[in-house]
């Protein structure tokens, strides 16, 4: 069965009802949930980063948002986040757990089979060891990264590392290996992960 979707118009005033499929097409814009987990090791905040299945149809082993996906027509943002949470990285959460961090209006484009226009529903989540990942099918690693790291890969030929959380394996973090999520979009994402744990 489709996945059908709620598409806005660019005030972000519901329009209607379309096929997931049918609005990457048309370029629509439609609601989307953004998890971003982060940790701190020490002094040192670590953002953790999905790594999308090879096999995944958009931007196939790019790294990514924690865990995301899209909000489905009539459903509650916040119980689609705790079902993508569970769908991609096999972590149980409420909503309670989930801490909002706002909205923000993206255009992601991959060839010219896809313009996706994206409402995001930004959220953290803190993670801590004890929380263990049991990845799905969509995601094949989960690397931790550490935020000044993050902010610093302005340059394309810079590299930083990450780790694997599931393997402990060194990884190696790039502008070519990122999903190419818009300048702003980062900015915003880093600004609301920093100002969070400058209040812990």
């Amino acid at each position: 069965m489709a996945e059908m979707l709620t598409i806005f118009d660019e005030h972000e005033r519901p329009i209607g009802i379309k096929e997931r499929e049918r609005v990457h097409k048309d370029g629509d814009w439609h609601e989307t949930f953004h998890c971003w987990m982060f940790h701190k090791e020490a002094e040192t905040t670590h953002v953790l980063l999905q790594q999308r299945a090879d096999h995944k149809k958009d931007f196939p082993s790019l790294l990514d948002i924690t865990a995301a996906g899209h909000i489905e027509a009539g459903e509650d943002v916040l119980w689609a986040g705790v079902r993508e949470i569970e769908e991609e990285v096999g972590l149980t959460v409420v909503p309670d757990d989930l801490i909002h961090q706002g909205d923000y209006k993206e255009e992601l484009k991959e060839g010219a089979s896809l313009i996706d226009r994206e409402i995001c529903r930004i959220y953290l989540l803190p993670w801590t060891k004890d929380m263990v990942f049991k990845i799905g099918e969509e995601v094949k690693d989960i690397i931790s990264v550490s935020l000044a790291d993050m902010e610093s890969l302005t340059d394309k030929q810079q590299i930083v590392k990450g780790v694997s959380i599931l393997s402990g394996d060194e990884k190696v973090v790039t502008h070519k290996n990122l999903v190419p999520h818009e300048k702003g979009y980062e900015r915003y994402i880093f600004q609301a992960i920093r100002e969070y744990v400058a209040k812990l």
